[in-house]
């Protein structure tokens, strides 16, 4: 899970607009194991069930080894889904600029996001997005809330809805 250092205040129904007639991929980040912080994994499973017709990958807690995957996919834009504590109710999700999150690897990554999306912009010329959904709780053996579920299932409408 990331920490968000500030709020950050984005309309996340933008996210469509944003990626509306670009050629764009998901990445789920999170450990399916601790609780909420399986909500990347999670849409990641919704939007294949869901039939999307854009590259998805399920990175887990591992996304430094899906830089790569990135770069190869021709995107012009990637959306990375992972558990983020901003502040907000559990399951509300929004975008979050990569700047503000903490500069120290976090407790469930072993390379934290923004040192993974520094790397991949300096090799890939794309958008790279972060869909922060808020946890709820991040105990081990505990599956998703519903308040995350709920969550995920209204980023799917909206990532489906831009493809």
């Amino acid at each position: 899970m990331g920490d968000v250092m500030n709020d950050a205040h984005n309309n996340p129904h933008d996210l469509t607009a944003r990626l509306k007639g670009k050629r764009f991929g998901v990445v789920g980040v999170g450990n399916v194991l601790k609780g909420d912080d399986g909500a990347g994994p999670a849409l990641v499973e919704l939007l294949g069930a869901r039939g999307a017709a854009f590259p998805i990958v399920d990175a887990c807690e591992v996304p430094e080894n899906y830089g790569g995957w990135v770069a190869k996919q021709g995107l012009d834009a990637a959306v990375f889904v992972d558990a983020v504590d901003f502040g907000g109710a559990p399951g509300e999700w929004r975008v979050i600029p990569f700047e503000d999150l903490m500069h120290s690897a976090s407790s469930t990554h072993r390379l934290s996001l923004h040192f993974l999306i520094h790397y991949l912009t300096e090799q890939w010329k794309g958008d790279a997005i972060l869909a922060g959904v808020q946890p709820k709780s991040m105990k081990l053996d505990d599956g998703l809330s519903p308040e995350i579920e709920a969550g995920v299932k209204a980023l799917a409408e909206a990532l489906l809805a831009a493809q």
